[in-house]
Parts: C-alpha cells; structure tokens; sequence
C-alpha cells in the first residue's frame, strides 16, 4: 500500500510539472501597438492564450508567423538574416508586438519583436538582441515572413492595406556622343572659290605681261 501511495504521488508530481514546462516554453499573451502617428484606430491588440509552439491558437500561430521560434529557439533557423531584407523607403509602418513569457518563477518577461506588415516582397521582422526571456536572453535578428502574417495581423485589427511595391532602379544617364566639328557654311564656299579664280586671273596676266616685248623687265 504504502508503494501504491508513493508511486502515485510520483505521478501527480510529473503530471503537475509537465504544463509548468510548456508554459515556460511559450508565450501566454502578446500585445501589438505603433503603425505611425496616432497608432492602431482601434488602439493596441491584445491577445491571450496558449502560445505553446504547435498548439494551434492564435497566439501560437502569430508567433510562428513573426519568426520568433525561428529567431528564439531555433538559433535563427531558418529565417535569421544579417541585415535588413529592404530598405528603410520600402518597409511602411512599423509595429511592436510585446510578447509576454512566465519564466516559472512567479514573473514574466517581456520581449519586444518589431513588425514591418507591409514590407514590399513580404512582411519582415526584428528580434532585438540581449532581451531577458527564461533563463537566457534573445540572439536577435532580421525574419522575412510570407504574406500570410500579413493578412493575420489585418485580421487582427490592423489598417487593410497592400504591400508596398519596390521601387525599380533609375535608368541609367546616356553618355553623350562626342561633338563633331562644324562644318563650313555651305555659303562660304562660292566666295572662296570666286577669290581663288581671280588670284590665277591676276597671276597669269602678270606673268603675260613680263614675257611681252613692251611689258615689265624687257630689255
């Protein structure tokens, strides 16, 4: 009997710790603010539940959504990119989801995620670095996410808009051809040759009189 009882107190003890580990693992709320001037129309989203990895609600959705498995527990794989997937000019507003993780100790921790929906090629985020949650602290990094996460968070609340379209590359400046010289006026042309006509007027005549008997230089 007195086997039967501990076996069983045993038991109660692991089936009592087994949601305290799956808590401490994933988010029980998250709340998203920003977009700009004024924020949401609505004001910030709030939203609850199990946010435990492959649970299946909605919190758990928009997690796996925004990367953050990808870039918390996965060591940024796959998703984790050096640097920013766009530029500044093509992202749109930004919001902030504040995700909320109980660390088994009677607290919560706070880590902040940064959400650009609108992003032209698709939503991309950003996990901060150094940001306590349970007993370690985020790696950080850029996550593109598929268009999905978009139409989640407009869902959810946010402006319905499309995404932004990236801007093509300027055309590059034609290199001018080099300038040909001028030509002569076609007008000059006749008066040139009228100039040349008389000097050989002029030169034969003075070469006839020198050789005539009367002419310059007999003698």
């Amino acid at each position: 009997m007195q086997r039967r009882v501990l076996a069983m107190l045993a038991l109660a003890l692991l089936l009592a710790a087994v949601p305290t580990a799956a808590q401490a693992k994933g988010a029980s709320a998250a709340n998203i603010s920003g977009g700009g001037p004024g924020g949401l129309p609505g004001g910030p989203i709030d939203i609850k539940g199990d946010g435990e990895p492959g649970s299946g609600s909605d919190l758990a959705y928009l997690a796996d959504a925004t990367g953050m498995w990808a870039l918390l527990f996965e060591d940024g794989q796959p998703g984790n990119l050096d640097a920013a997937p766009v530029p500044a000019a093509t992202r749109g507003p930004r919001y902030t989801i504040t995700w909320t993780f109980p660390n088994g100790s009677g607290t919560e921790d706070k880590v902040r995620q940064s959400v650009w929906p609108y992003a032209a090629g698709g939503p991309i985020t950003y996990l901060a670095a150094g940001q306590k949650v349970l007993d370690t602290r985020t790696e950080g990094g850029w996550f593109r996410a598929a268009d999905n996460l978009r139409r989640s968070l407009i869902t959810l609340g946010l402006p319905d808009r499309p995404a932004l379209t990236a801007k093509a590359p300027a055309p590059a400046a034609p290199t001018p051809a080099p300038a040909a010289a001028p030509a002569p006026s076609p007008a000059v042309w006749p008066w040139v040759a009228a100039g040349l006509g008389l000097l050989v007027v002029a030169a034969a005549v003075a070469l006839a009189r020198r050789r005539s008997p009367g002419g310059v230089g007999a003698s």
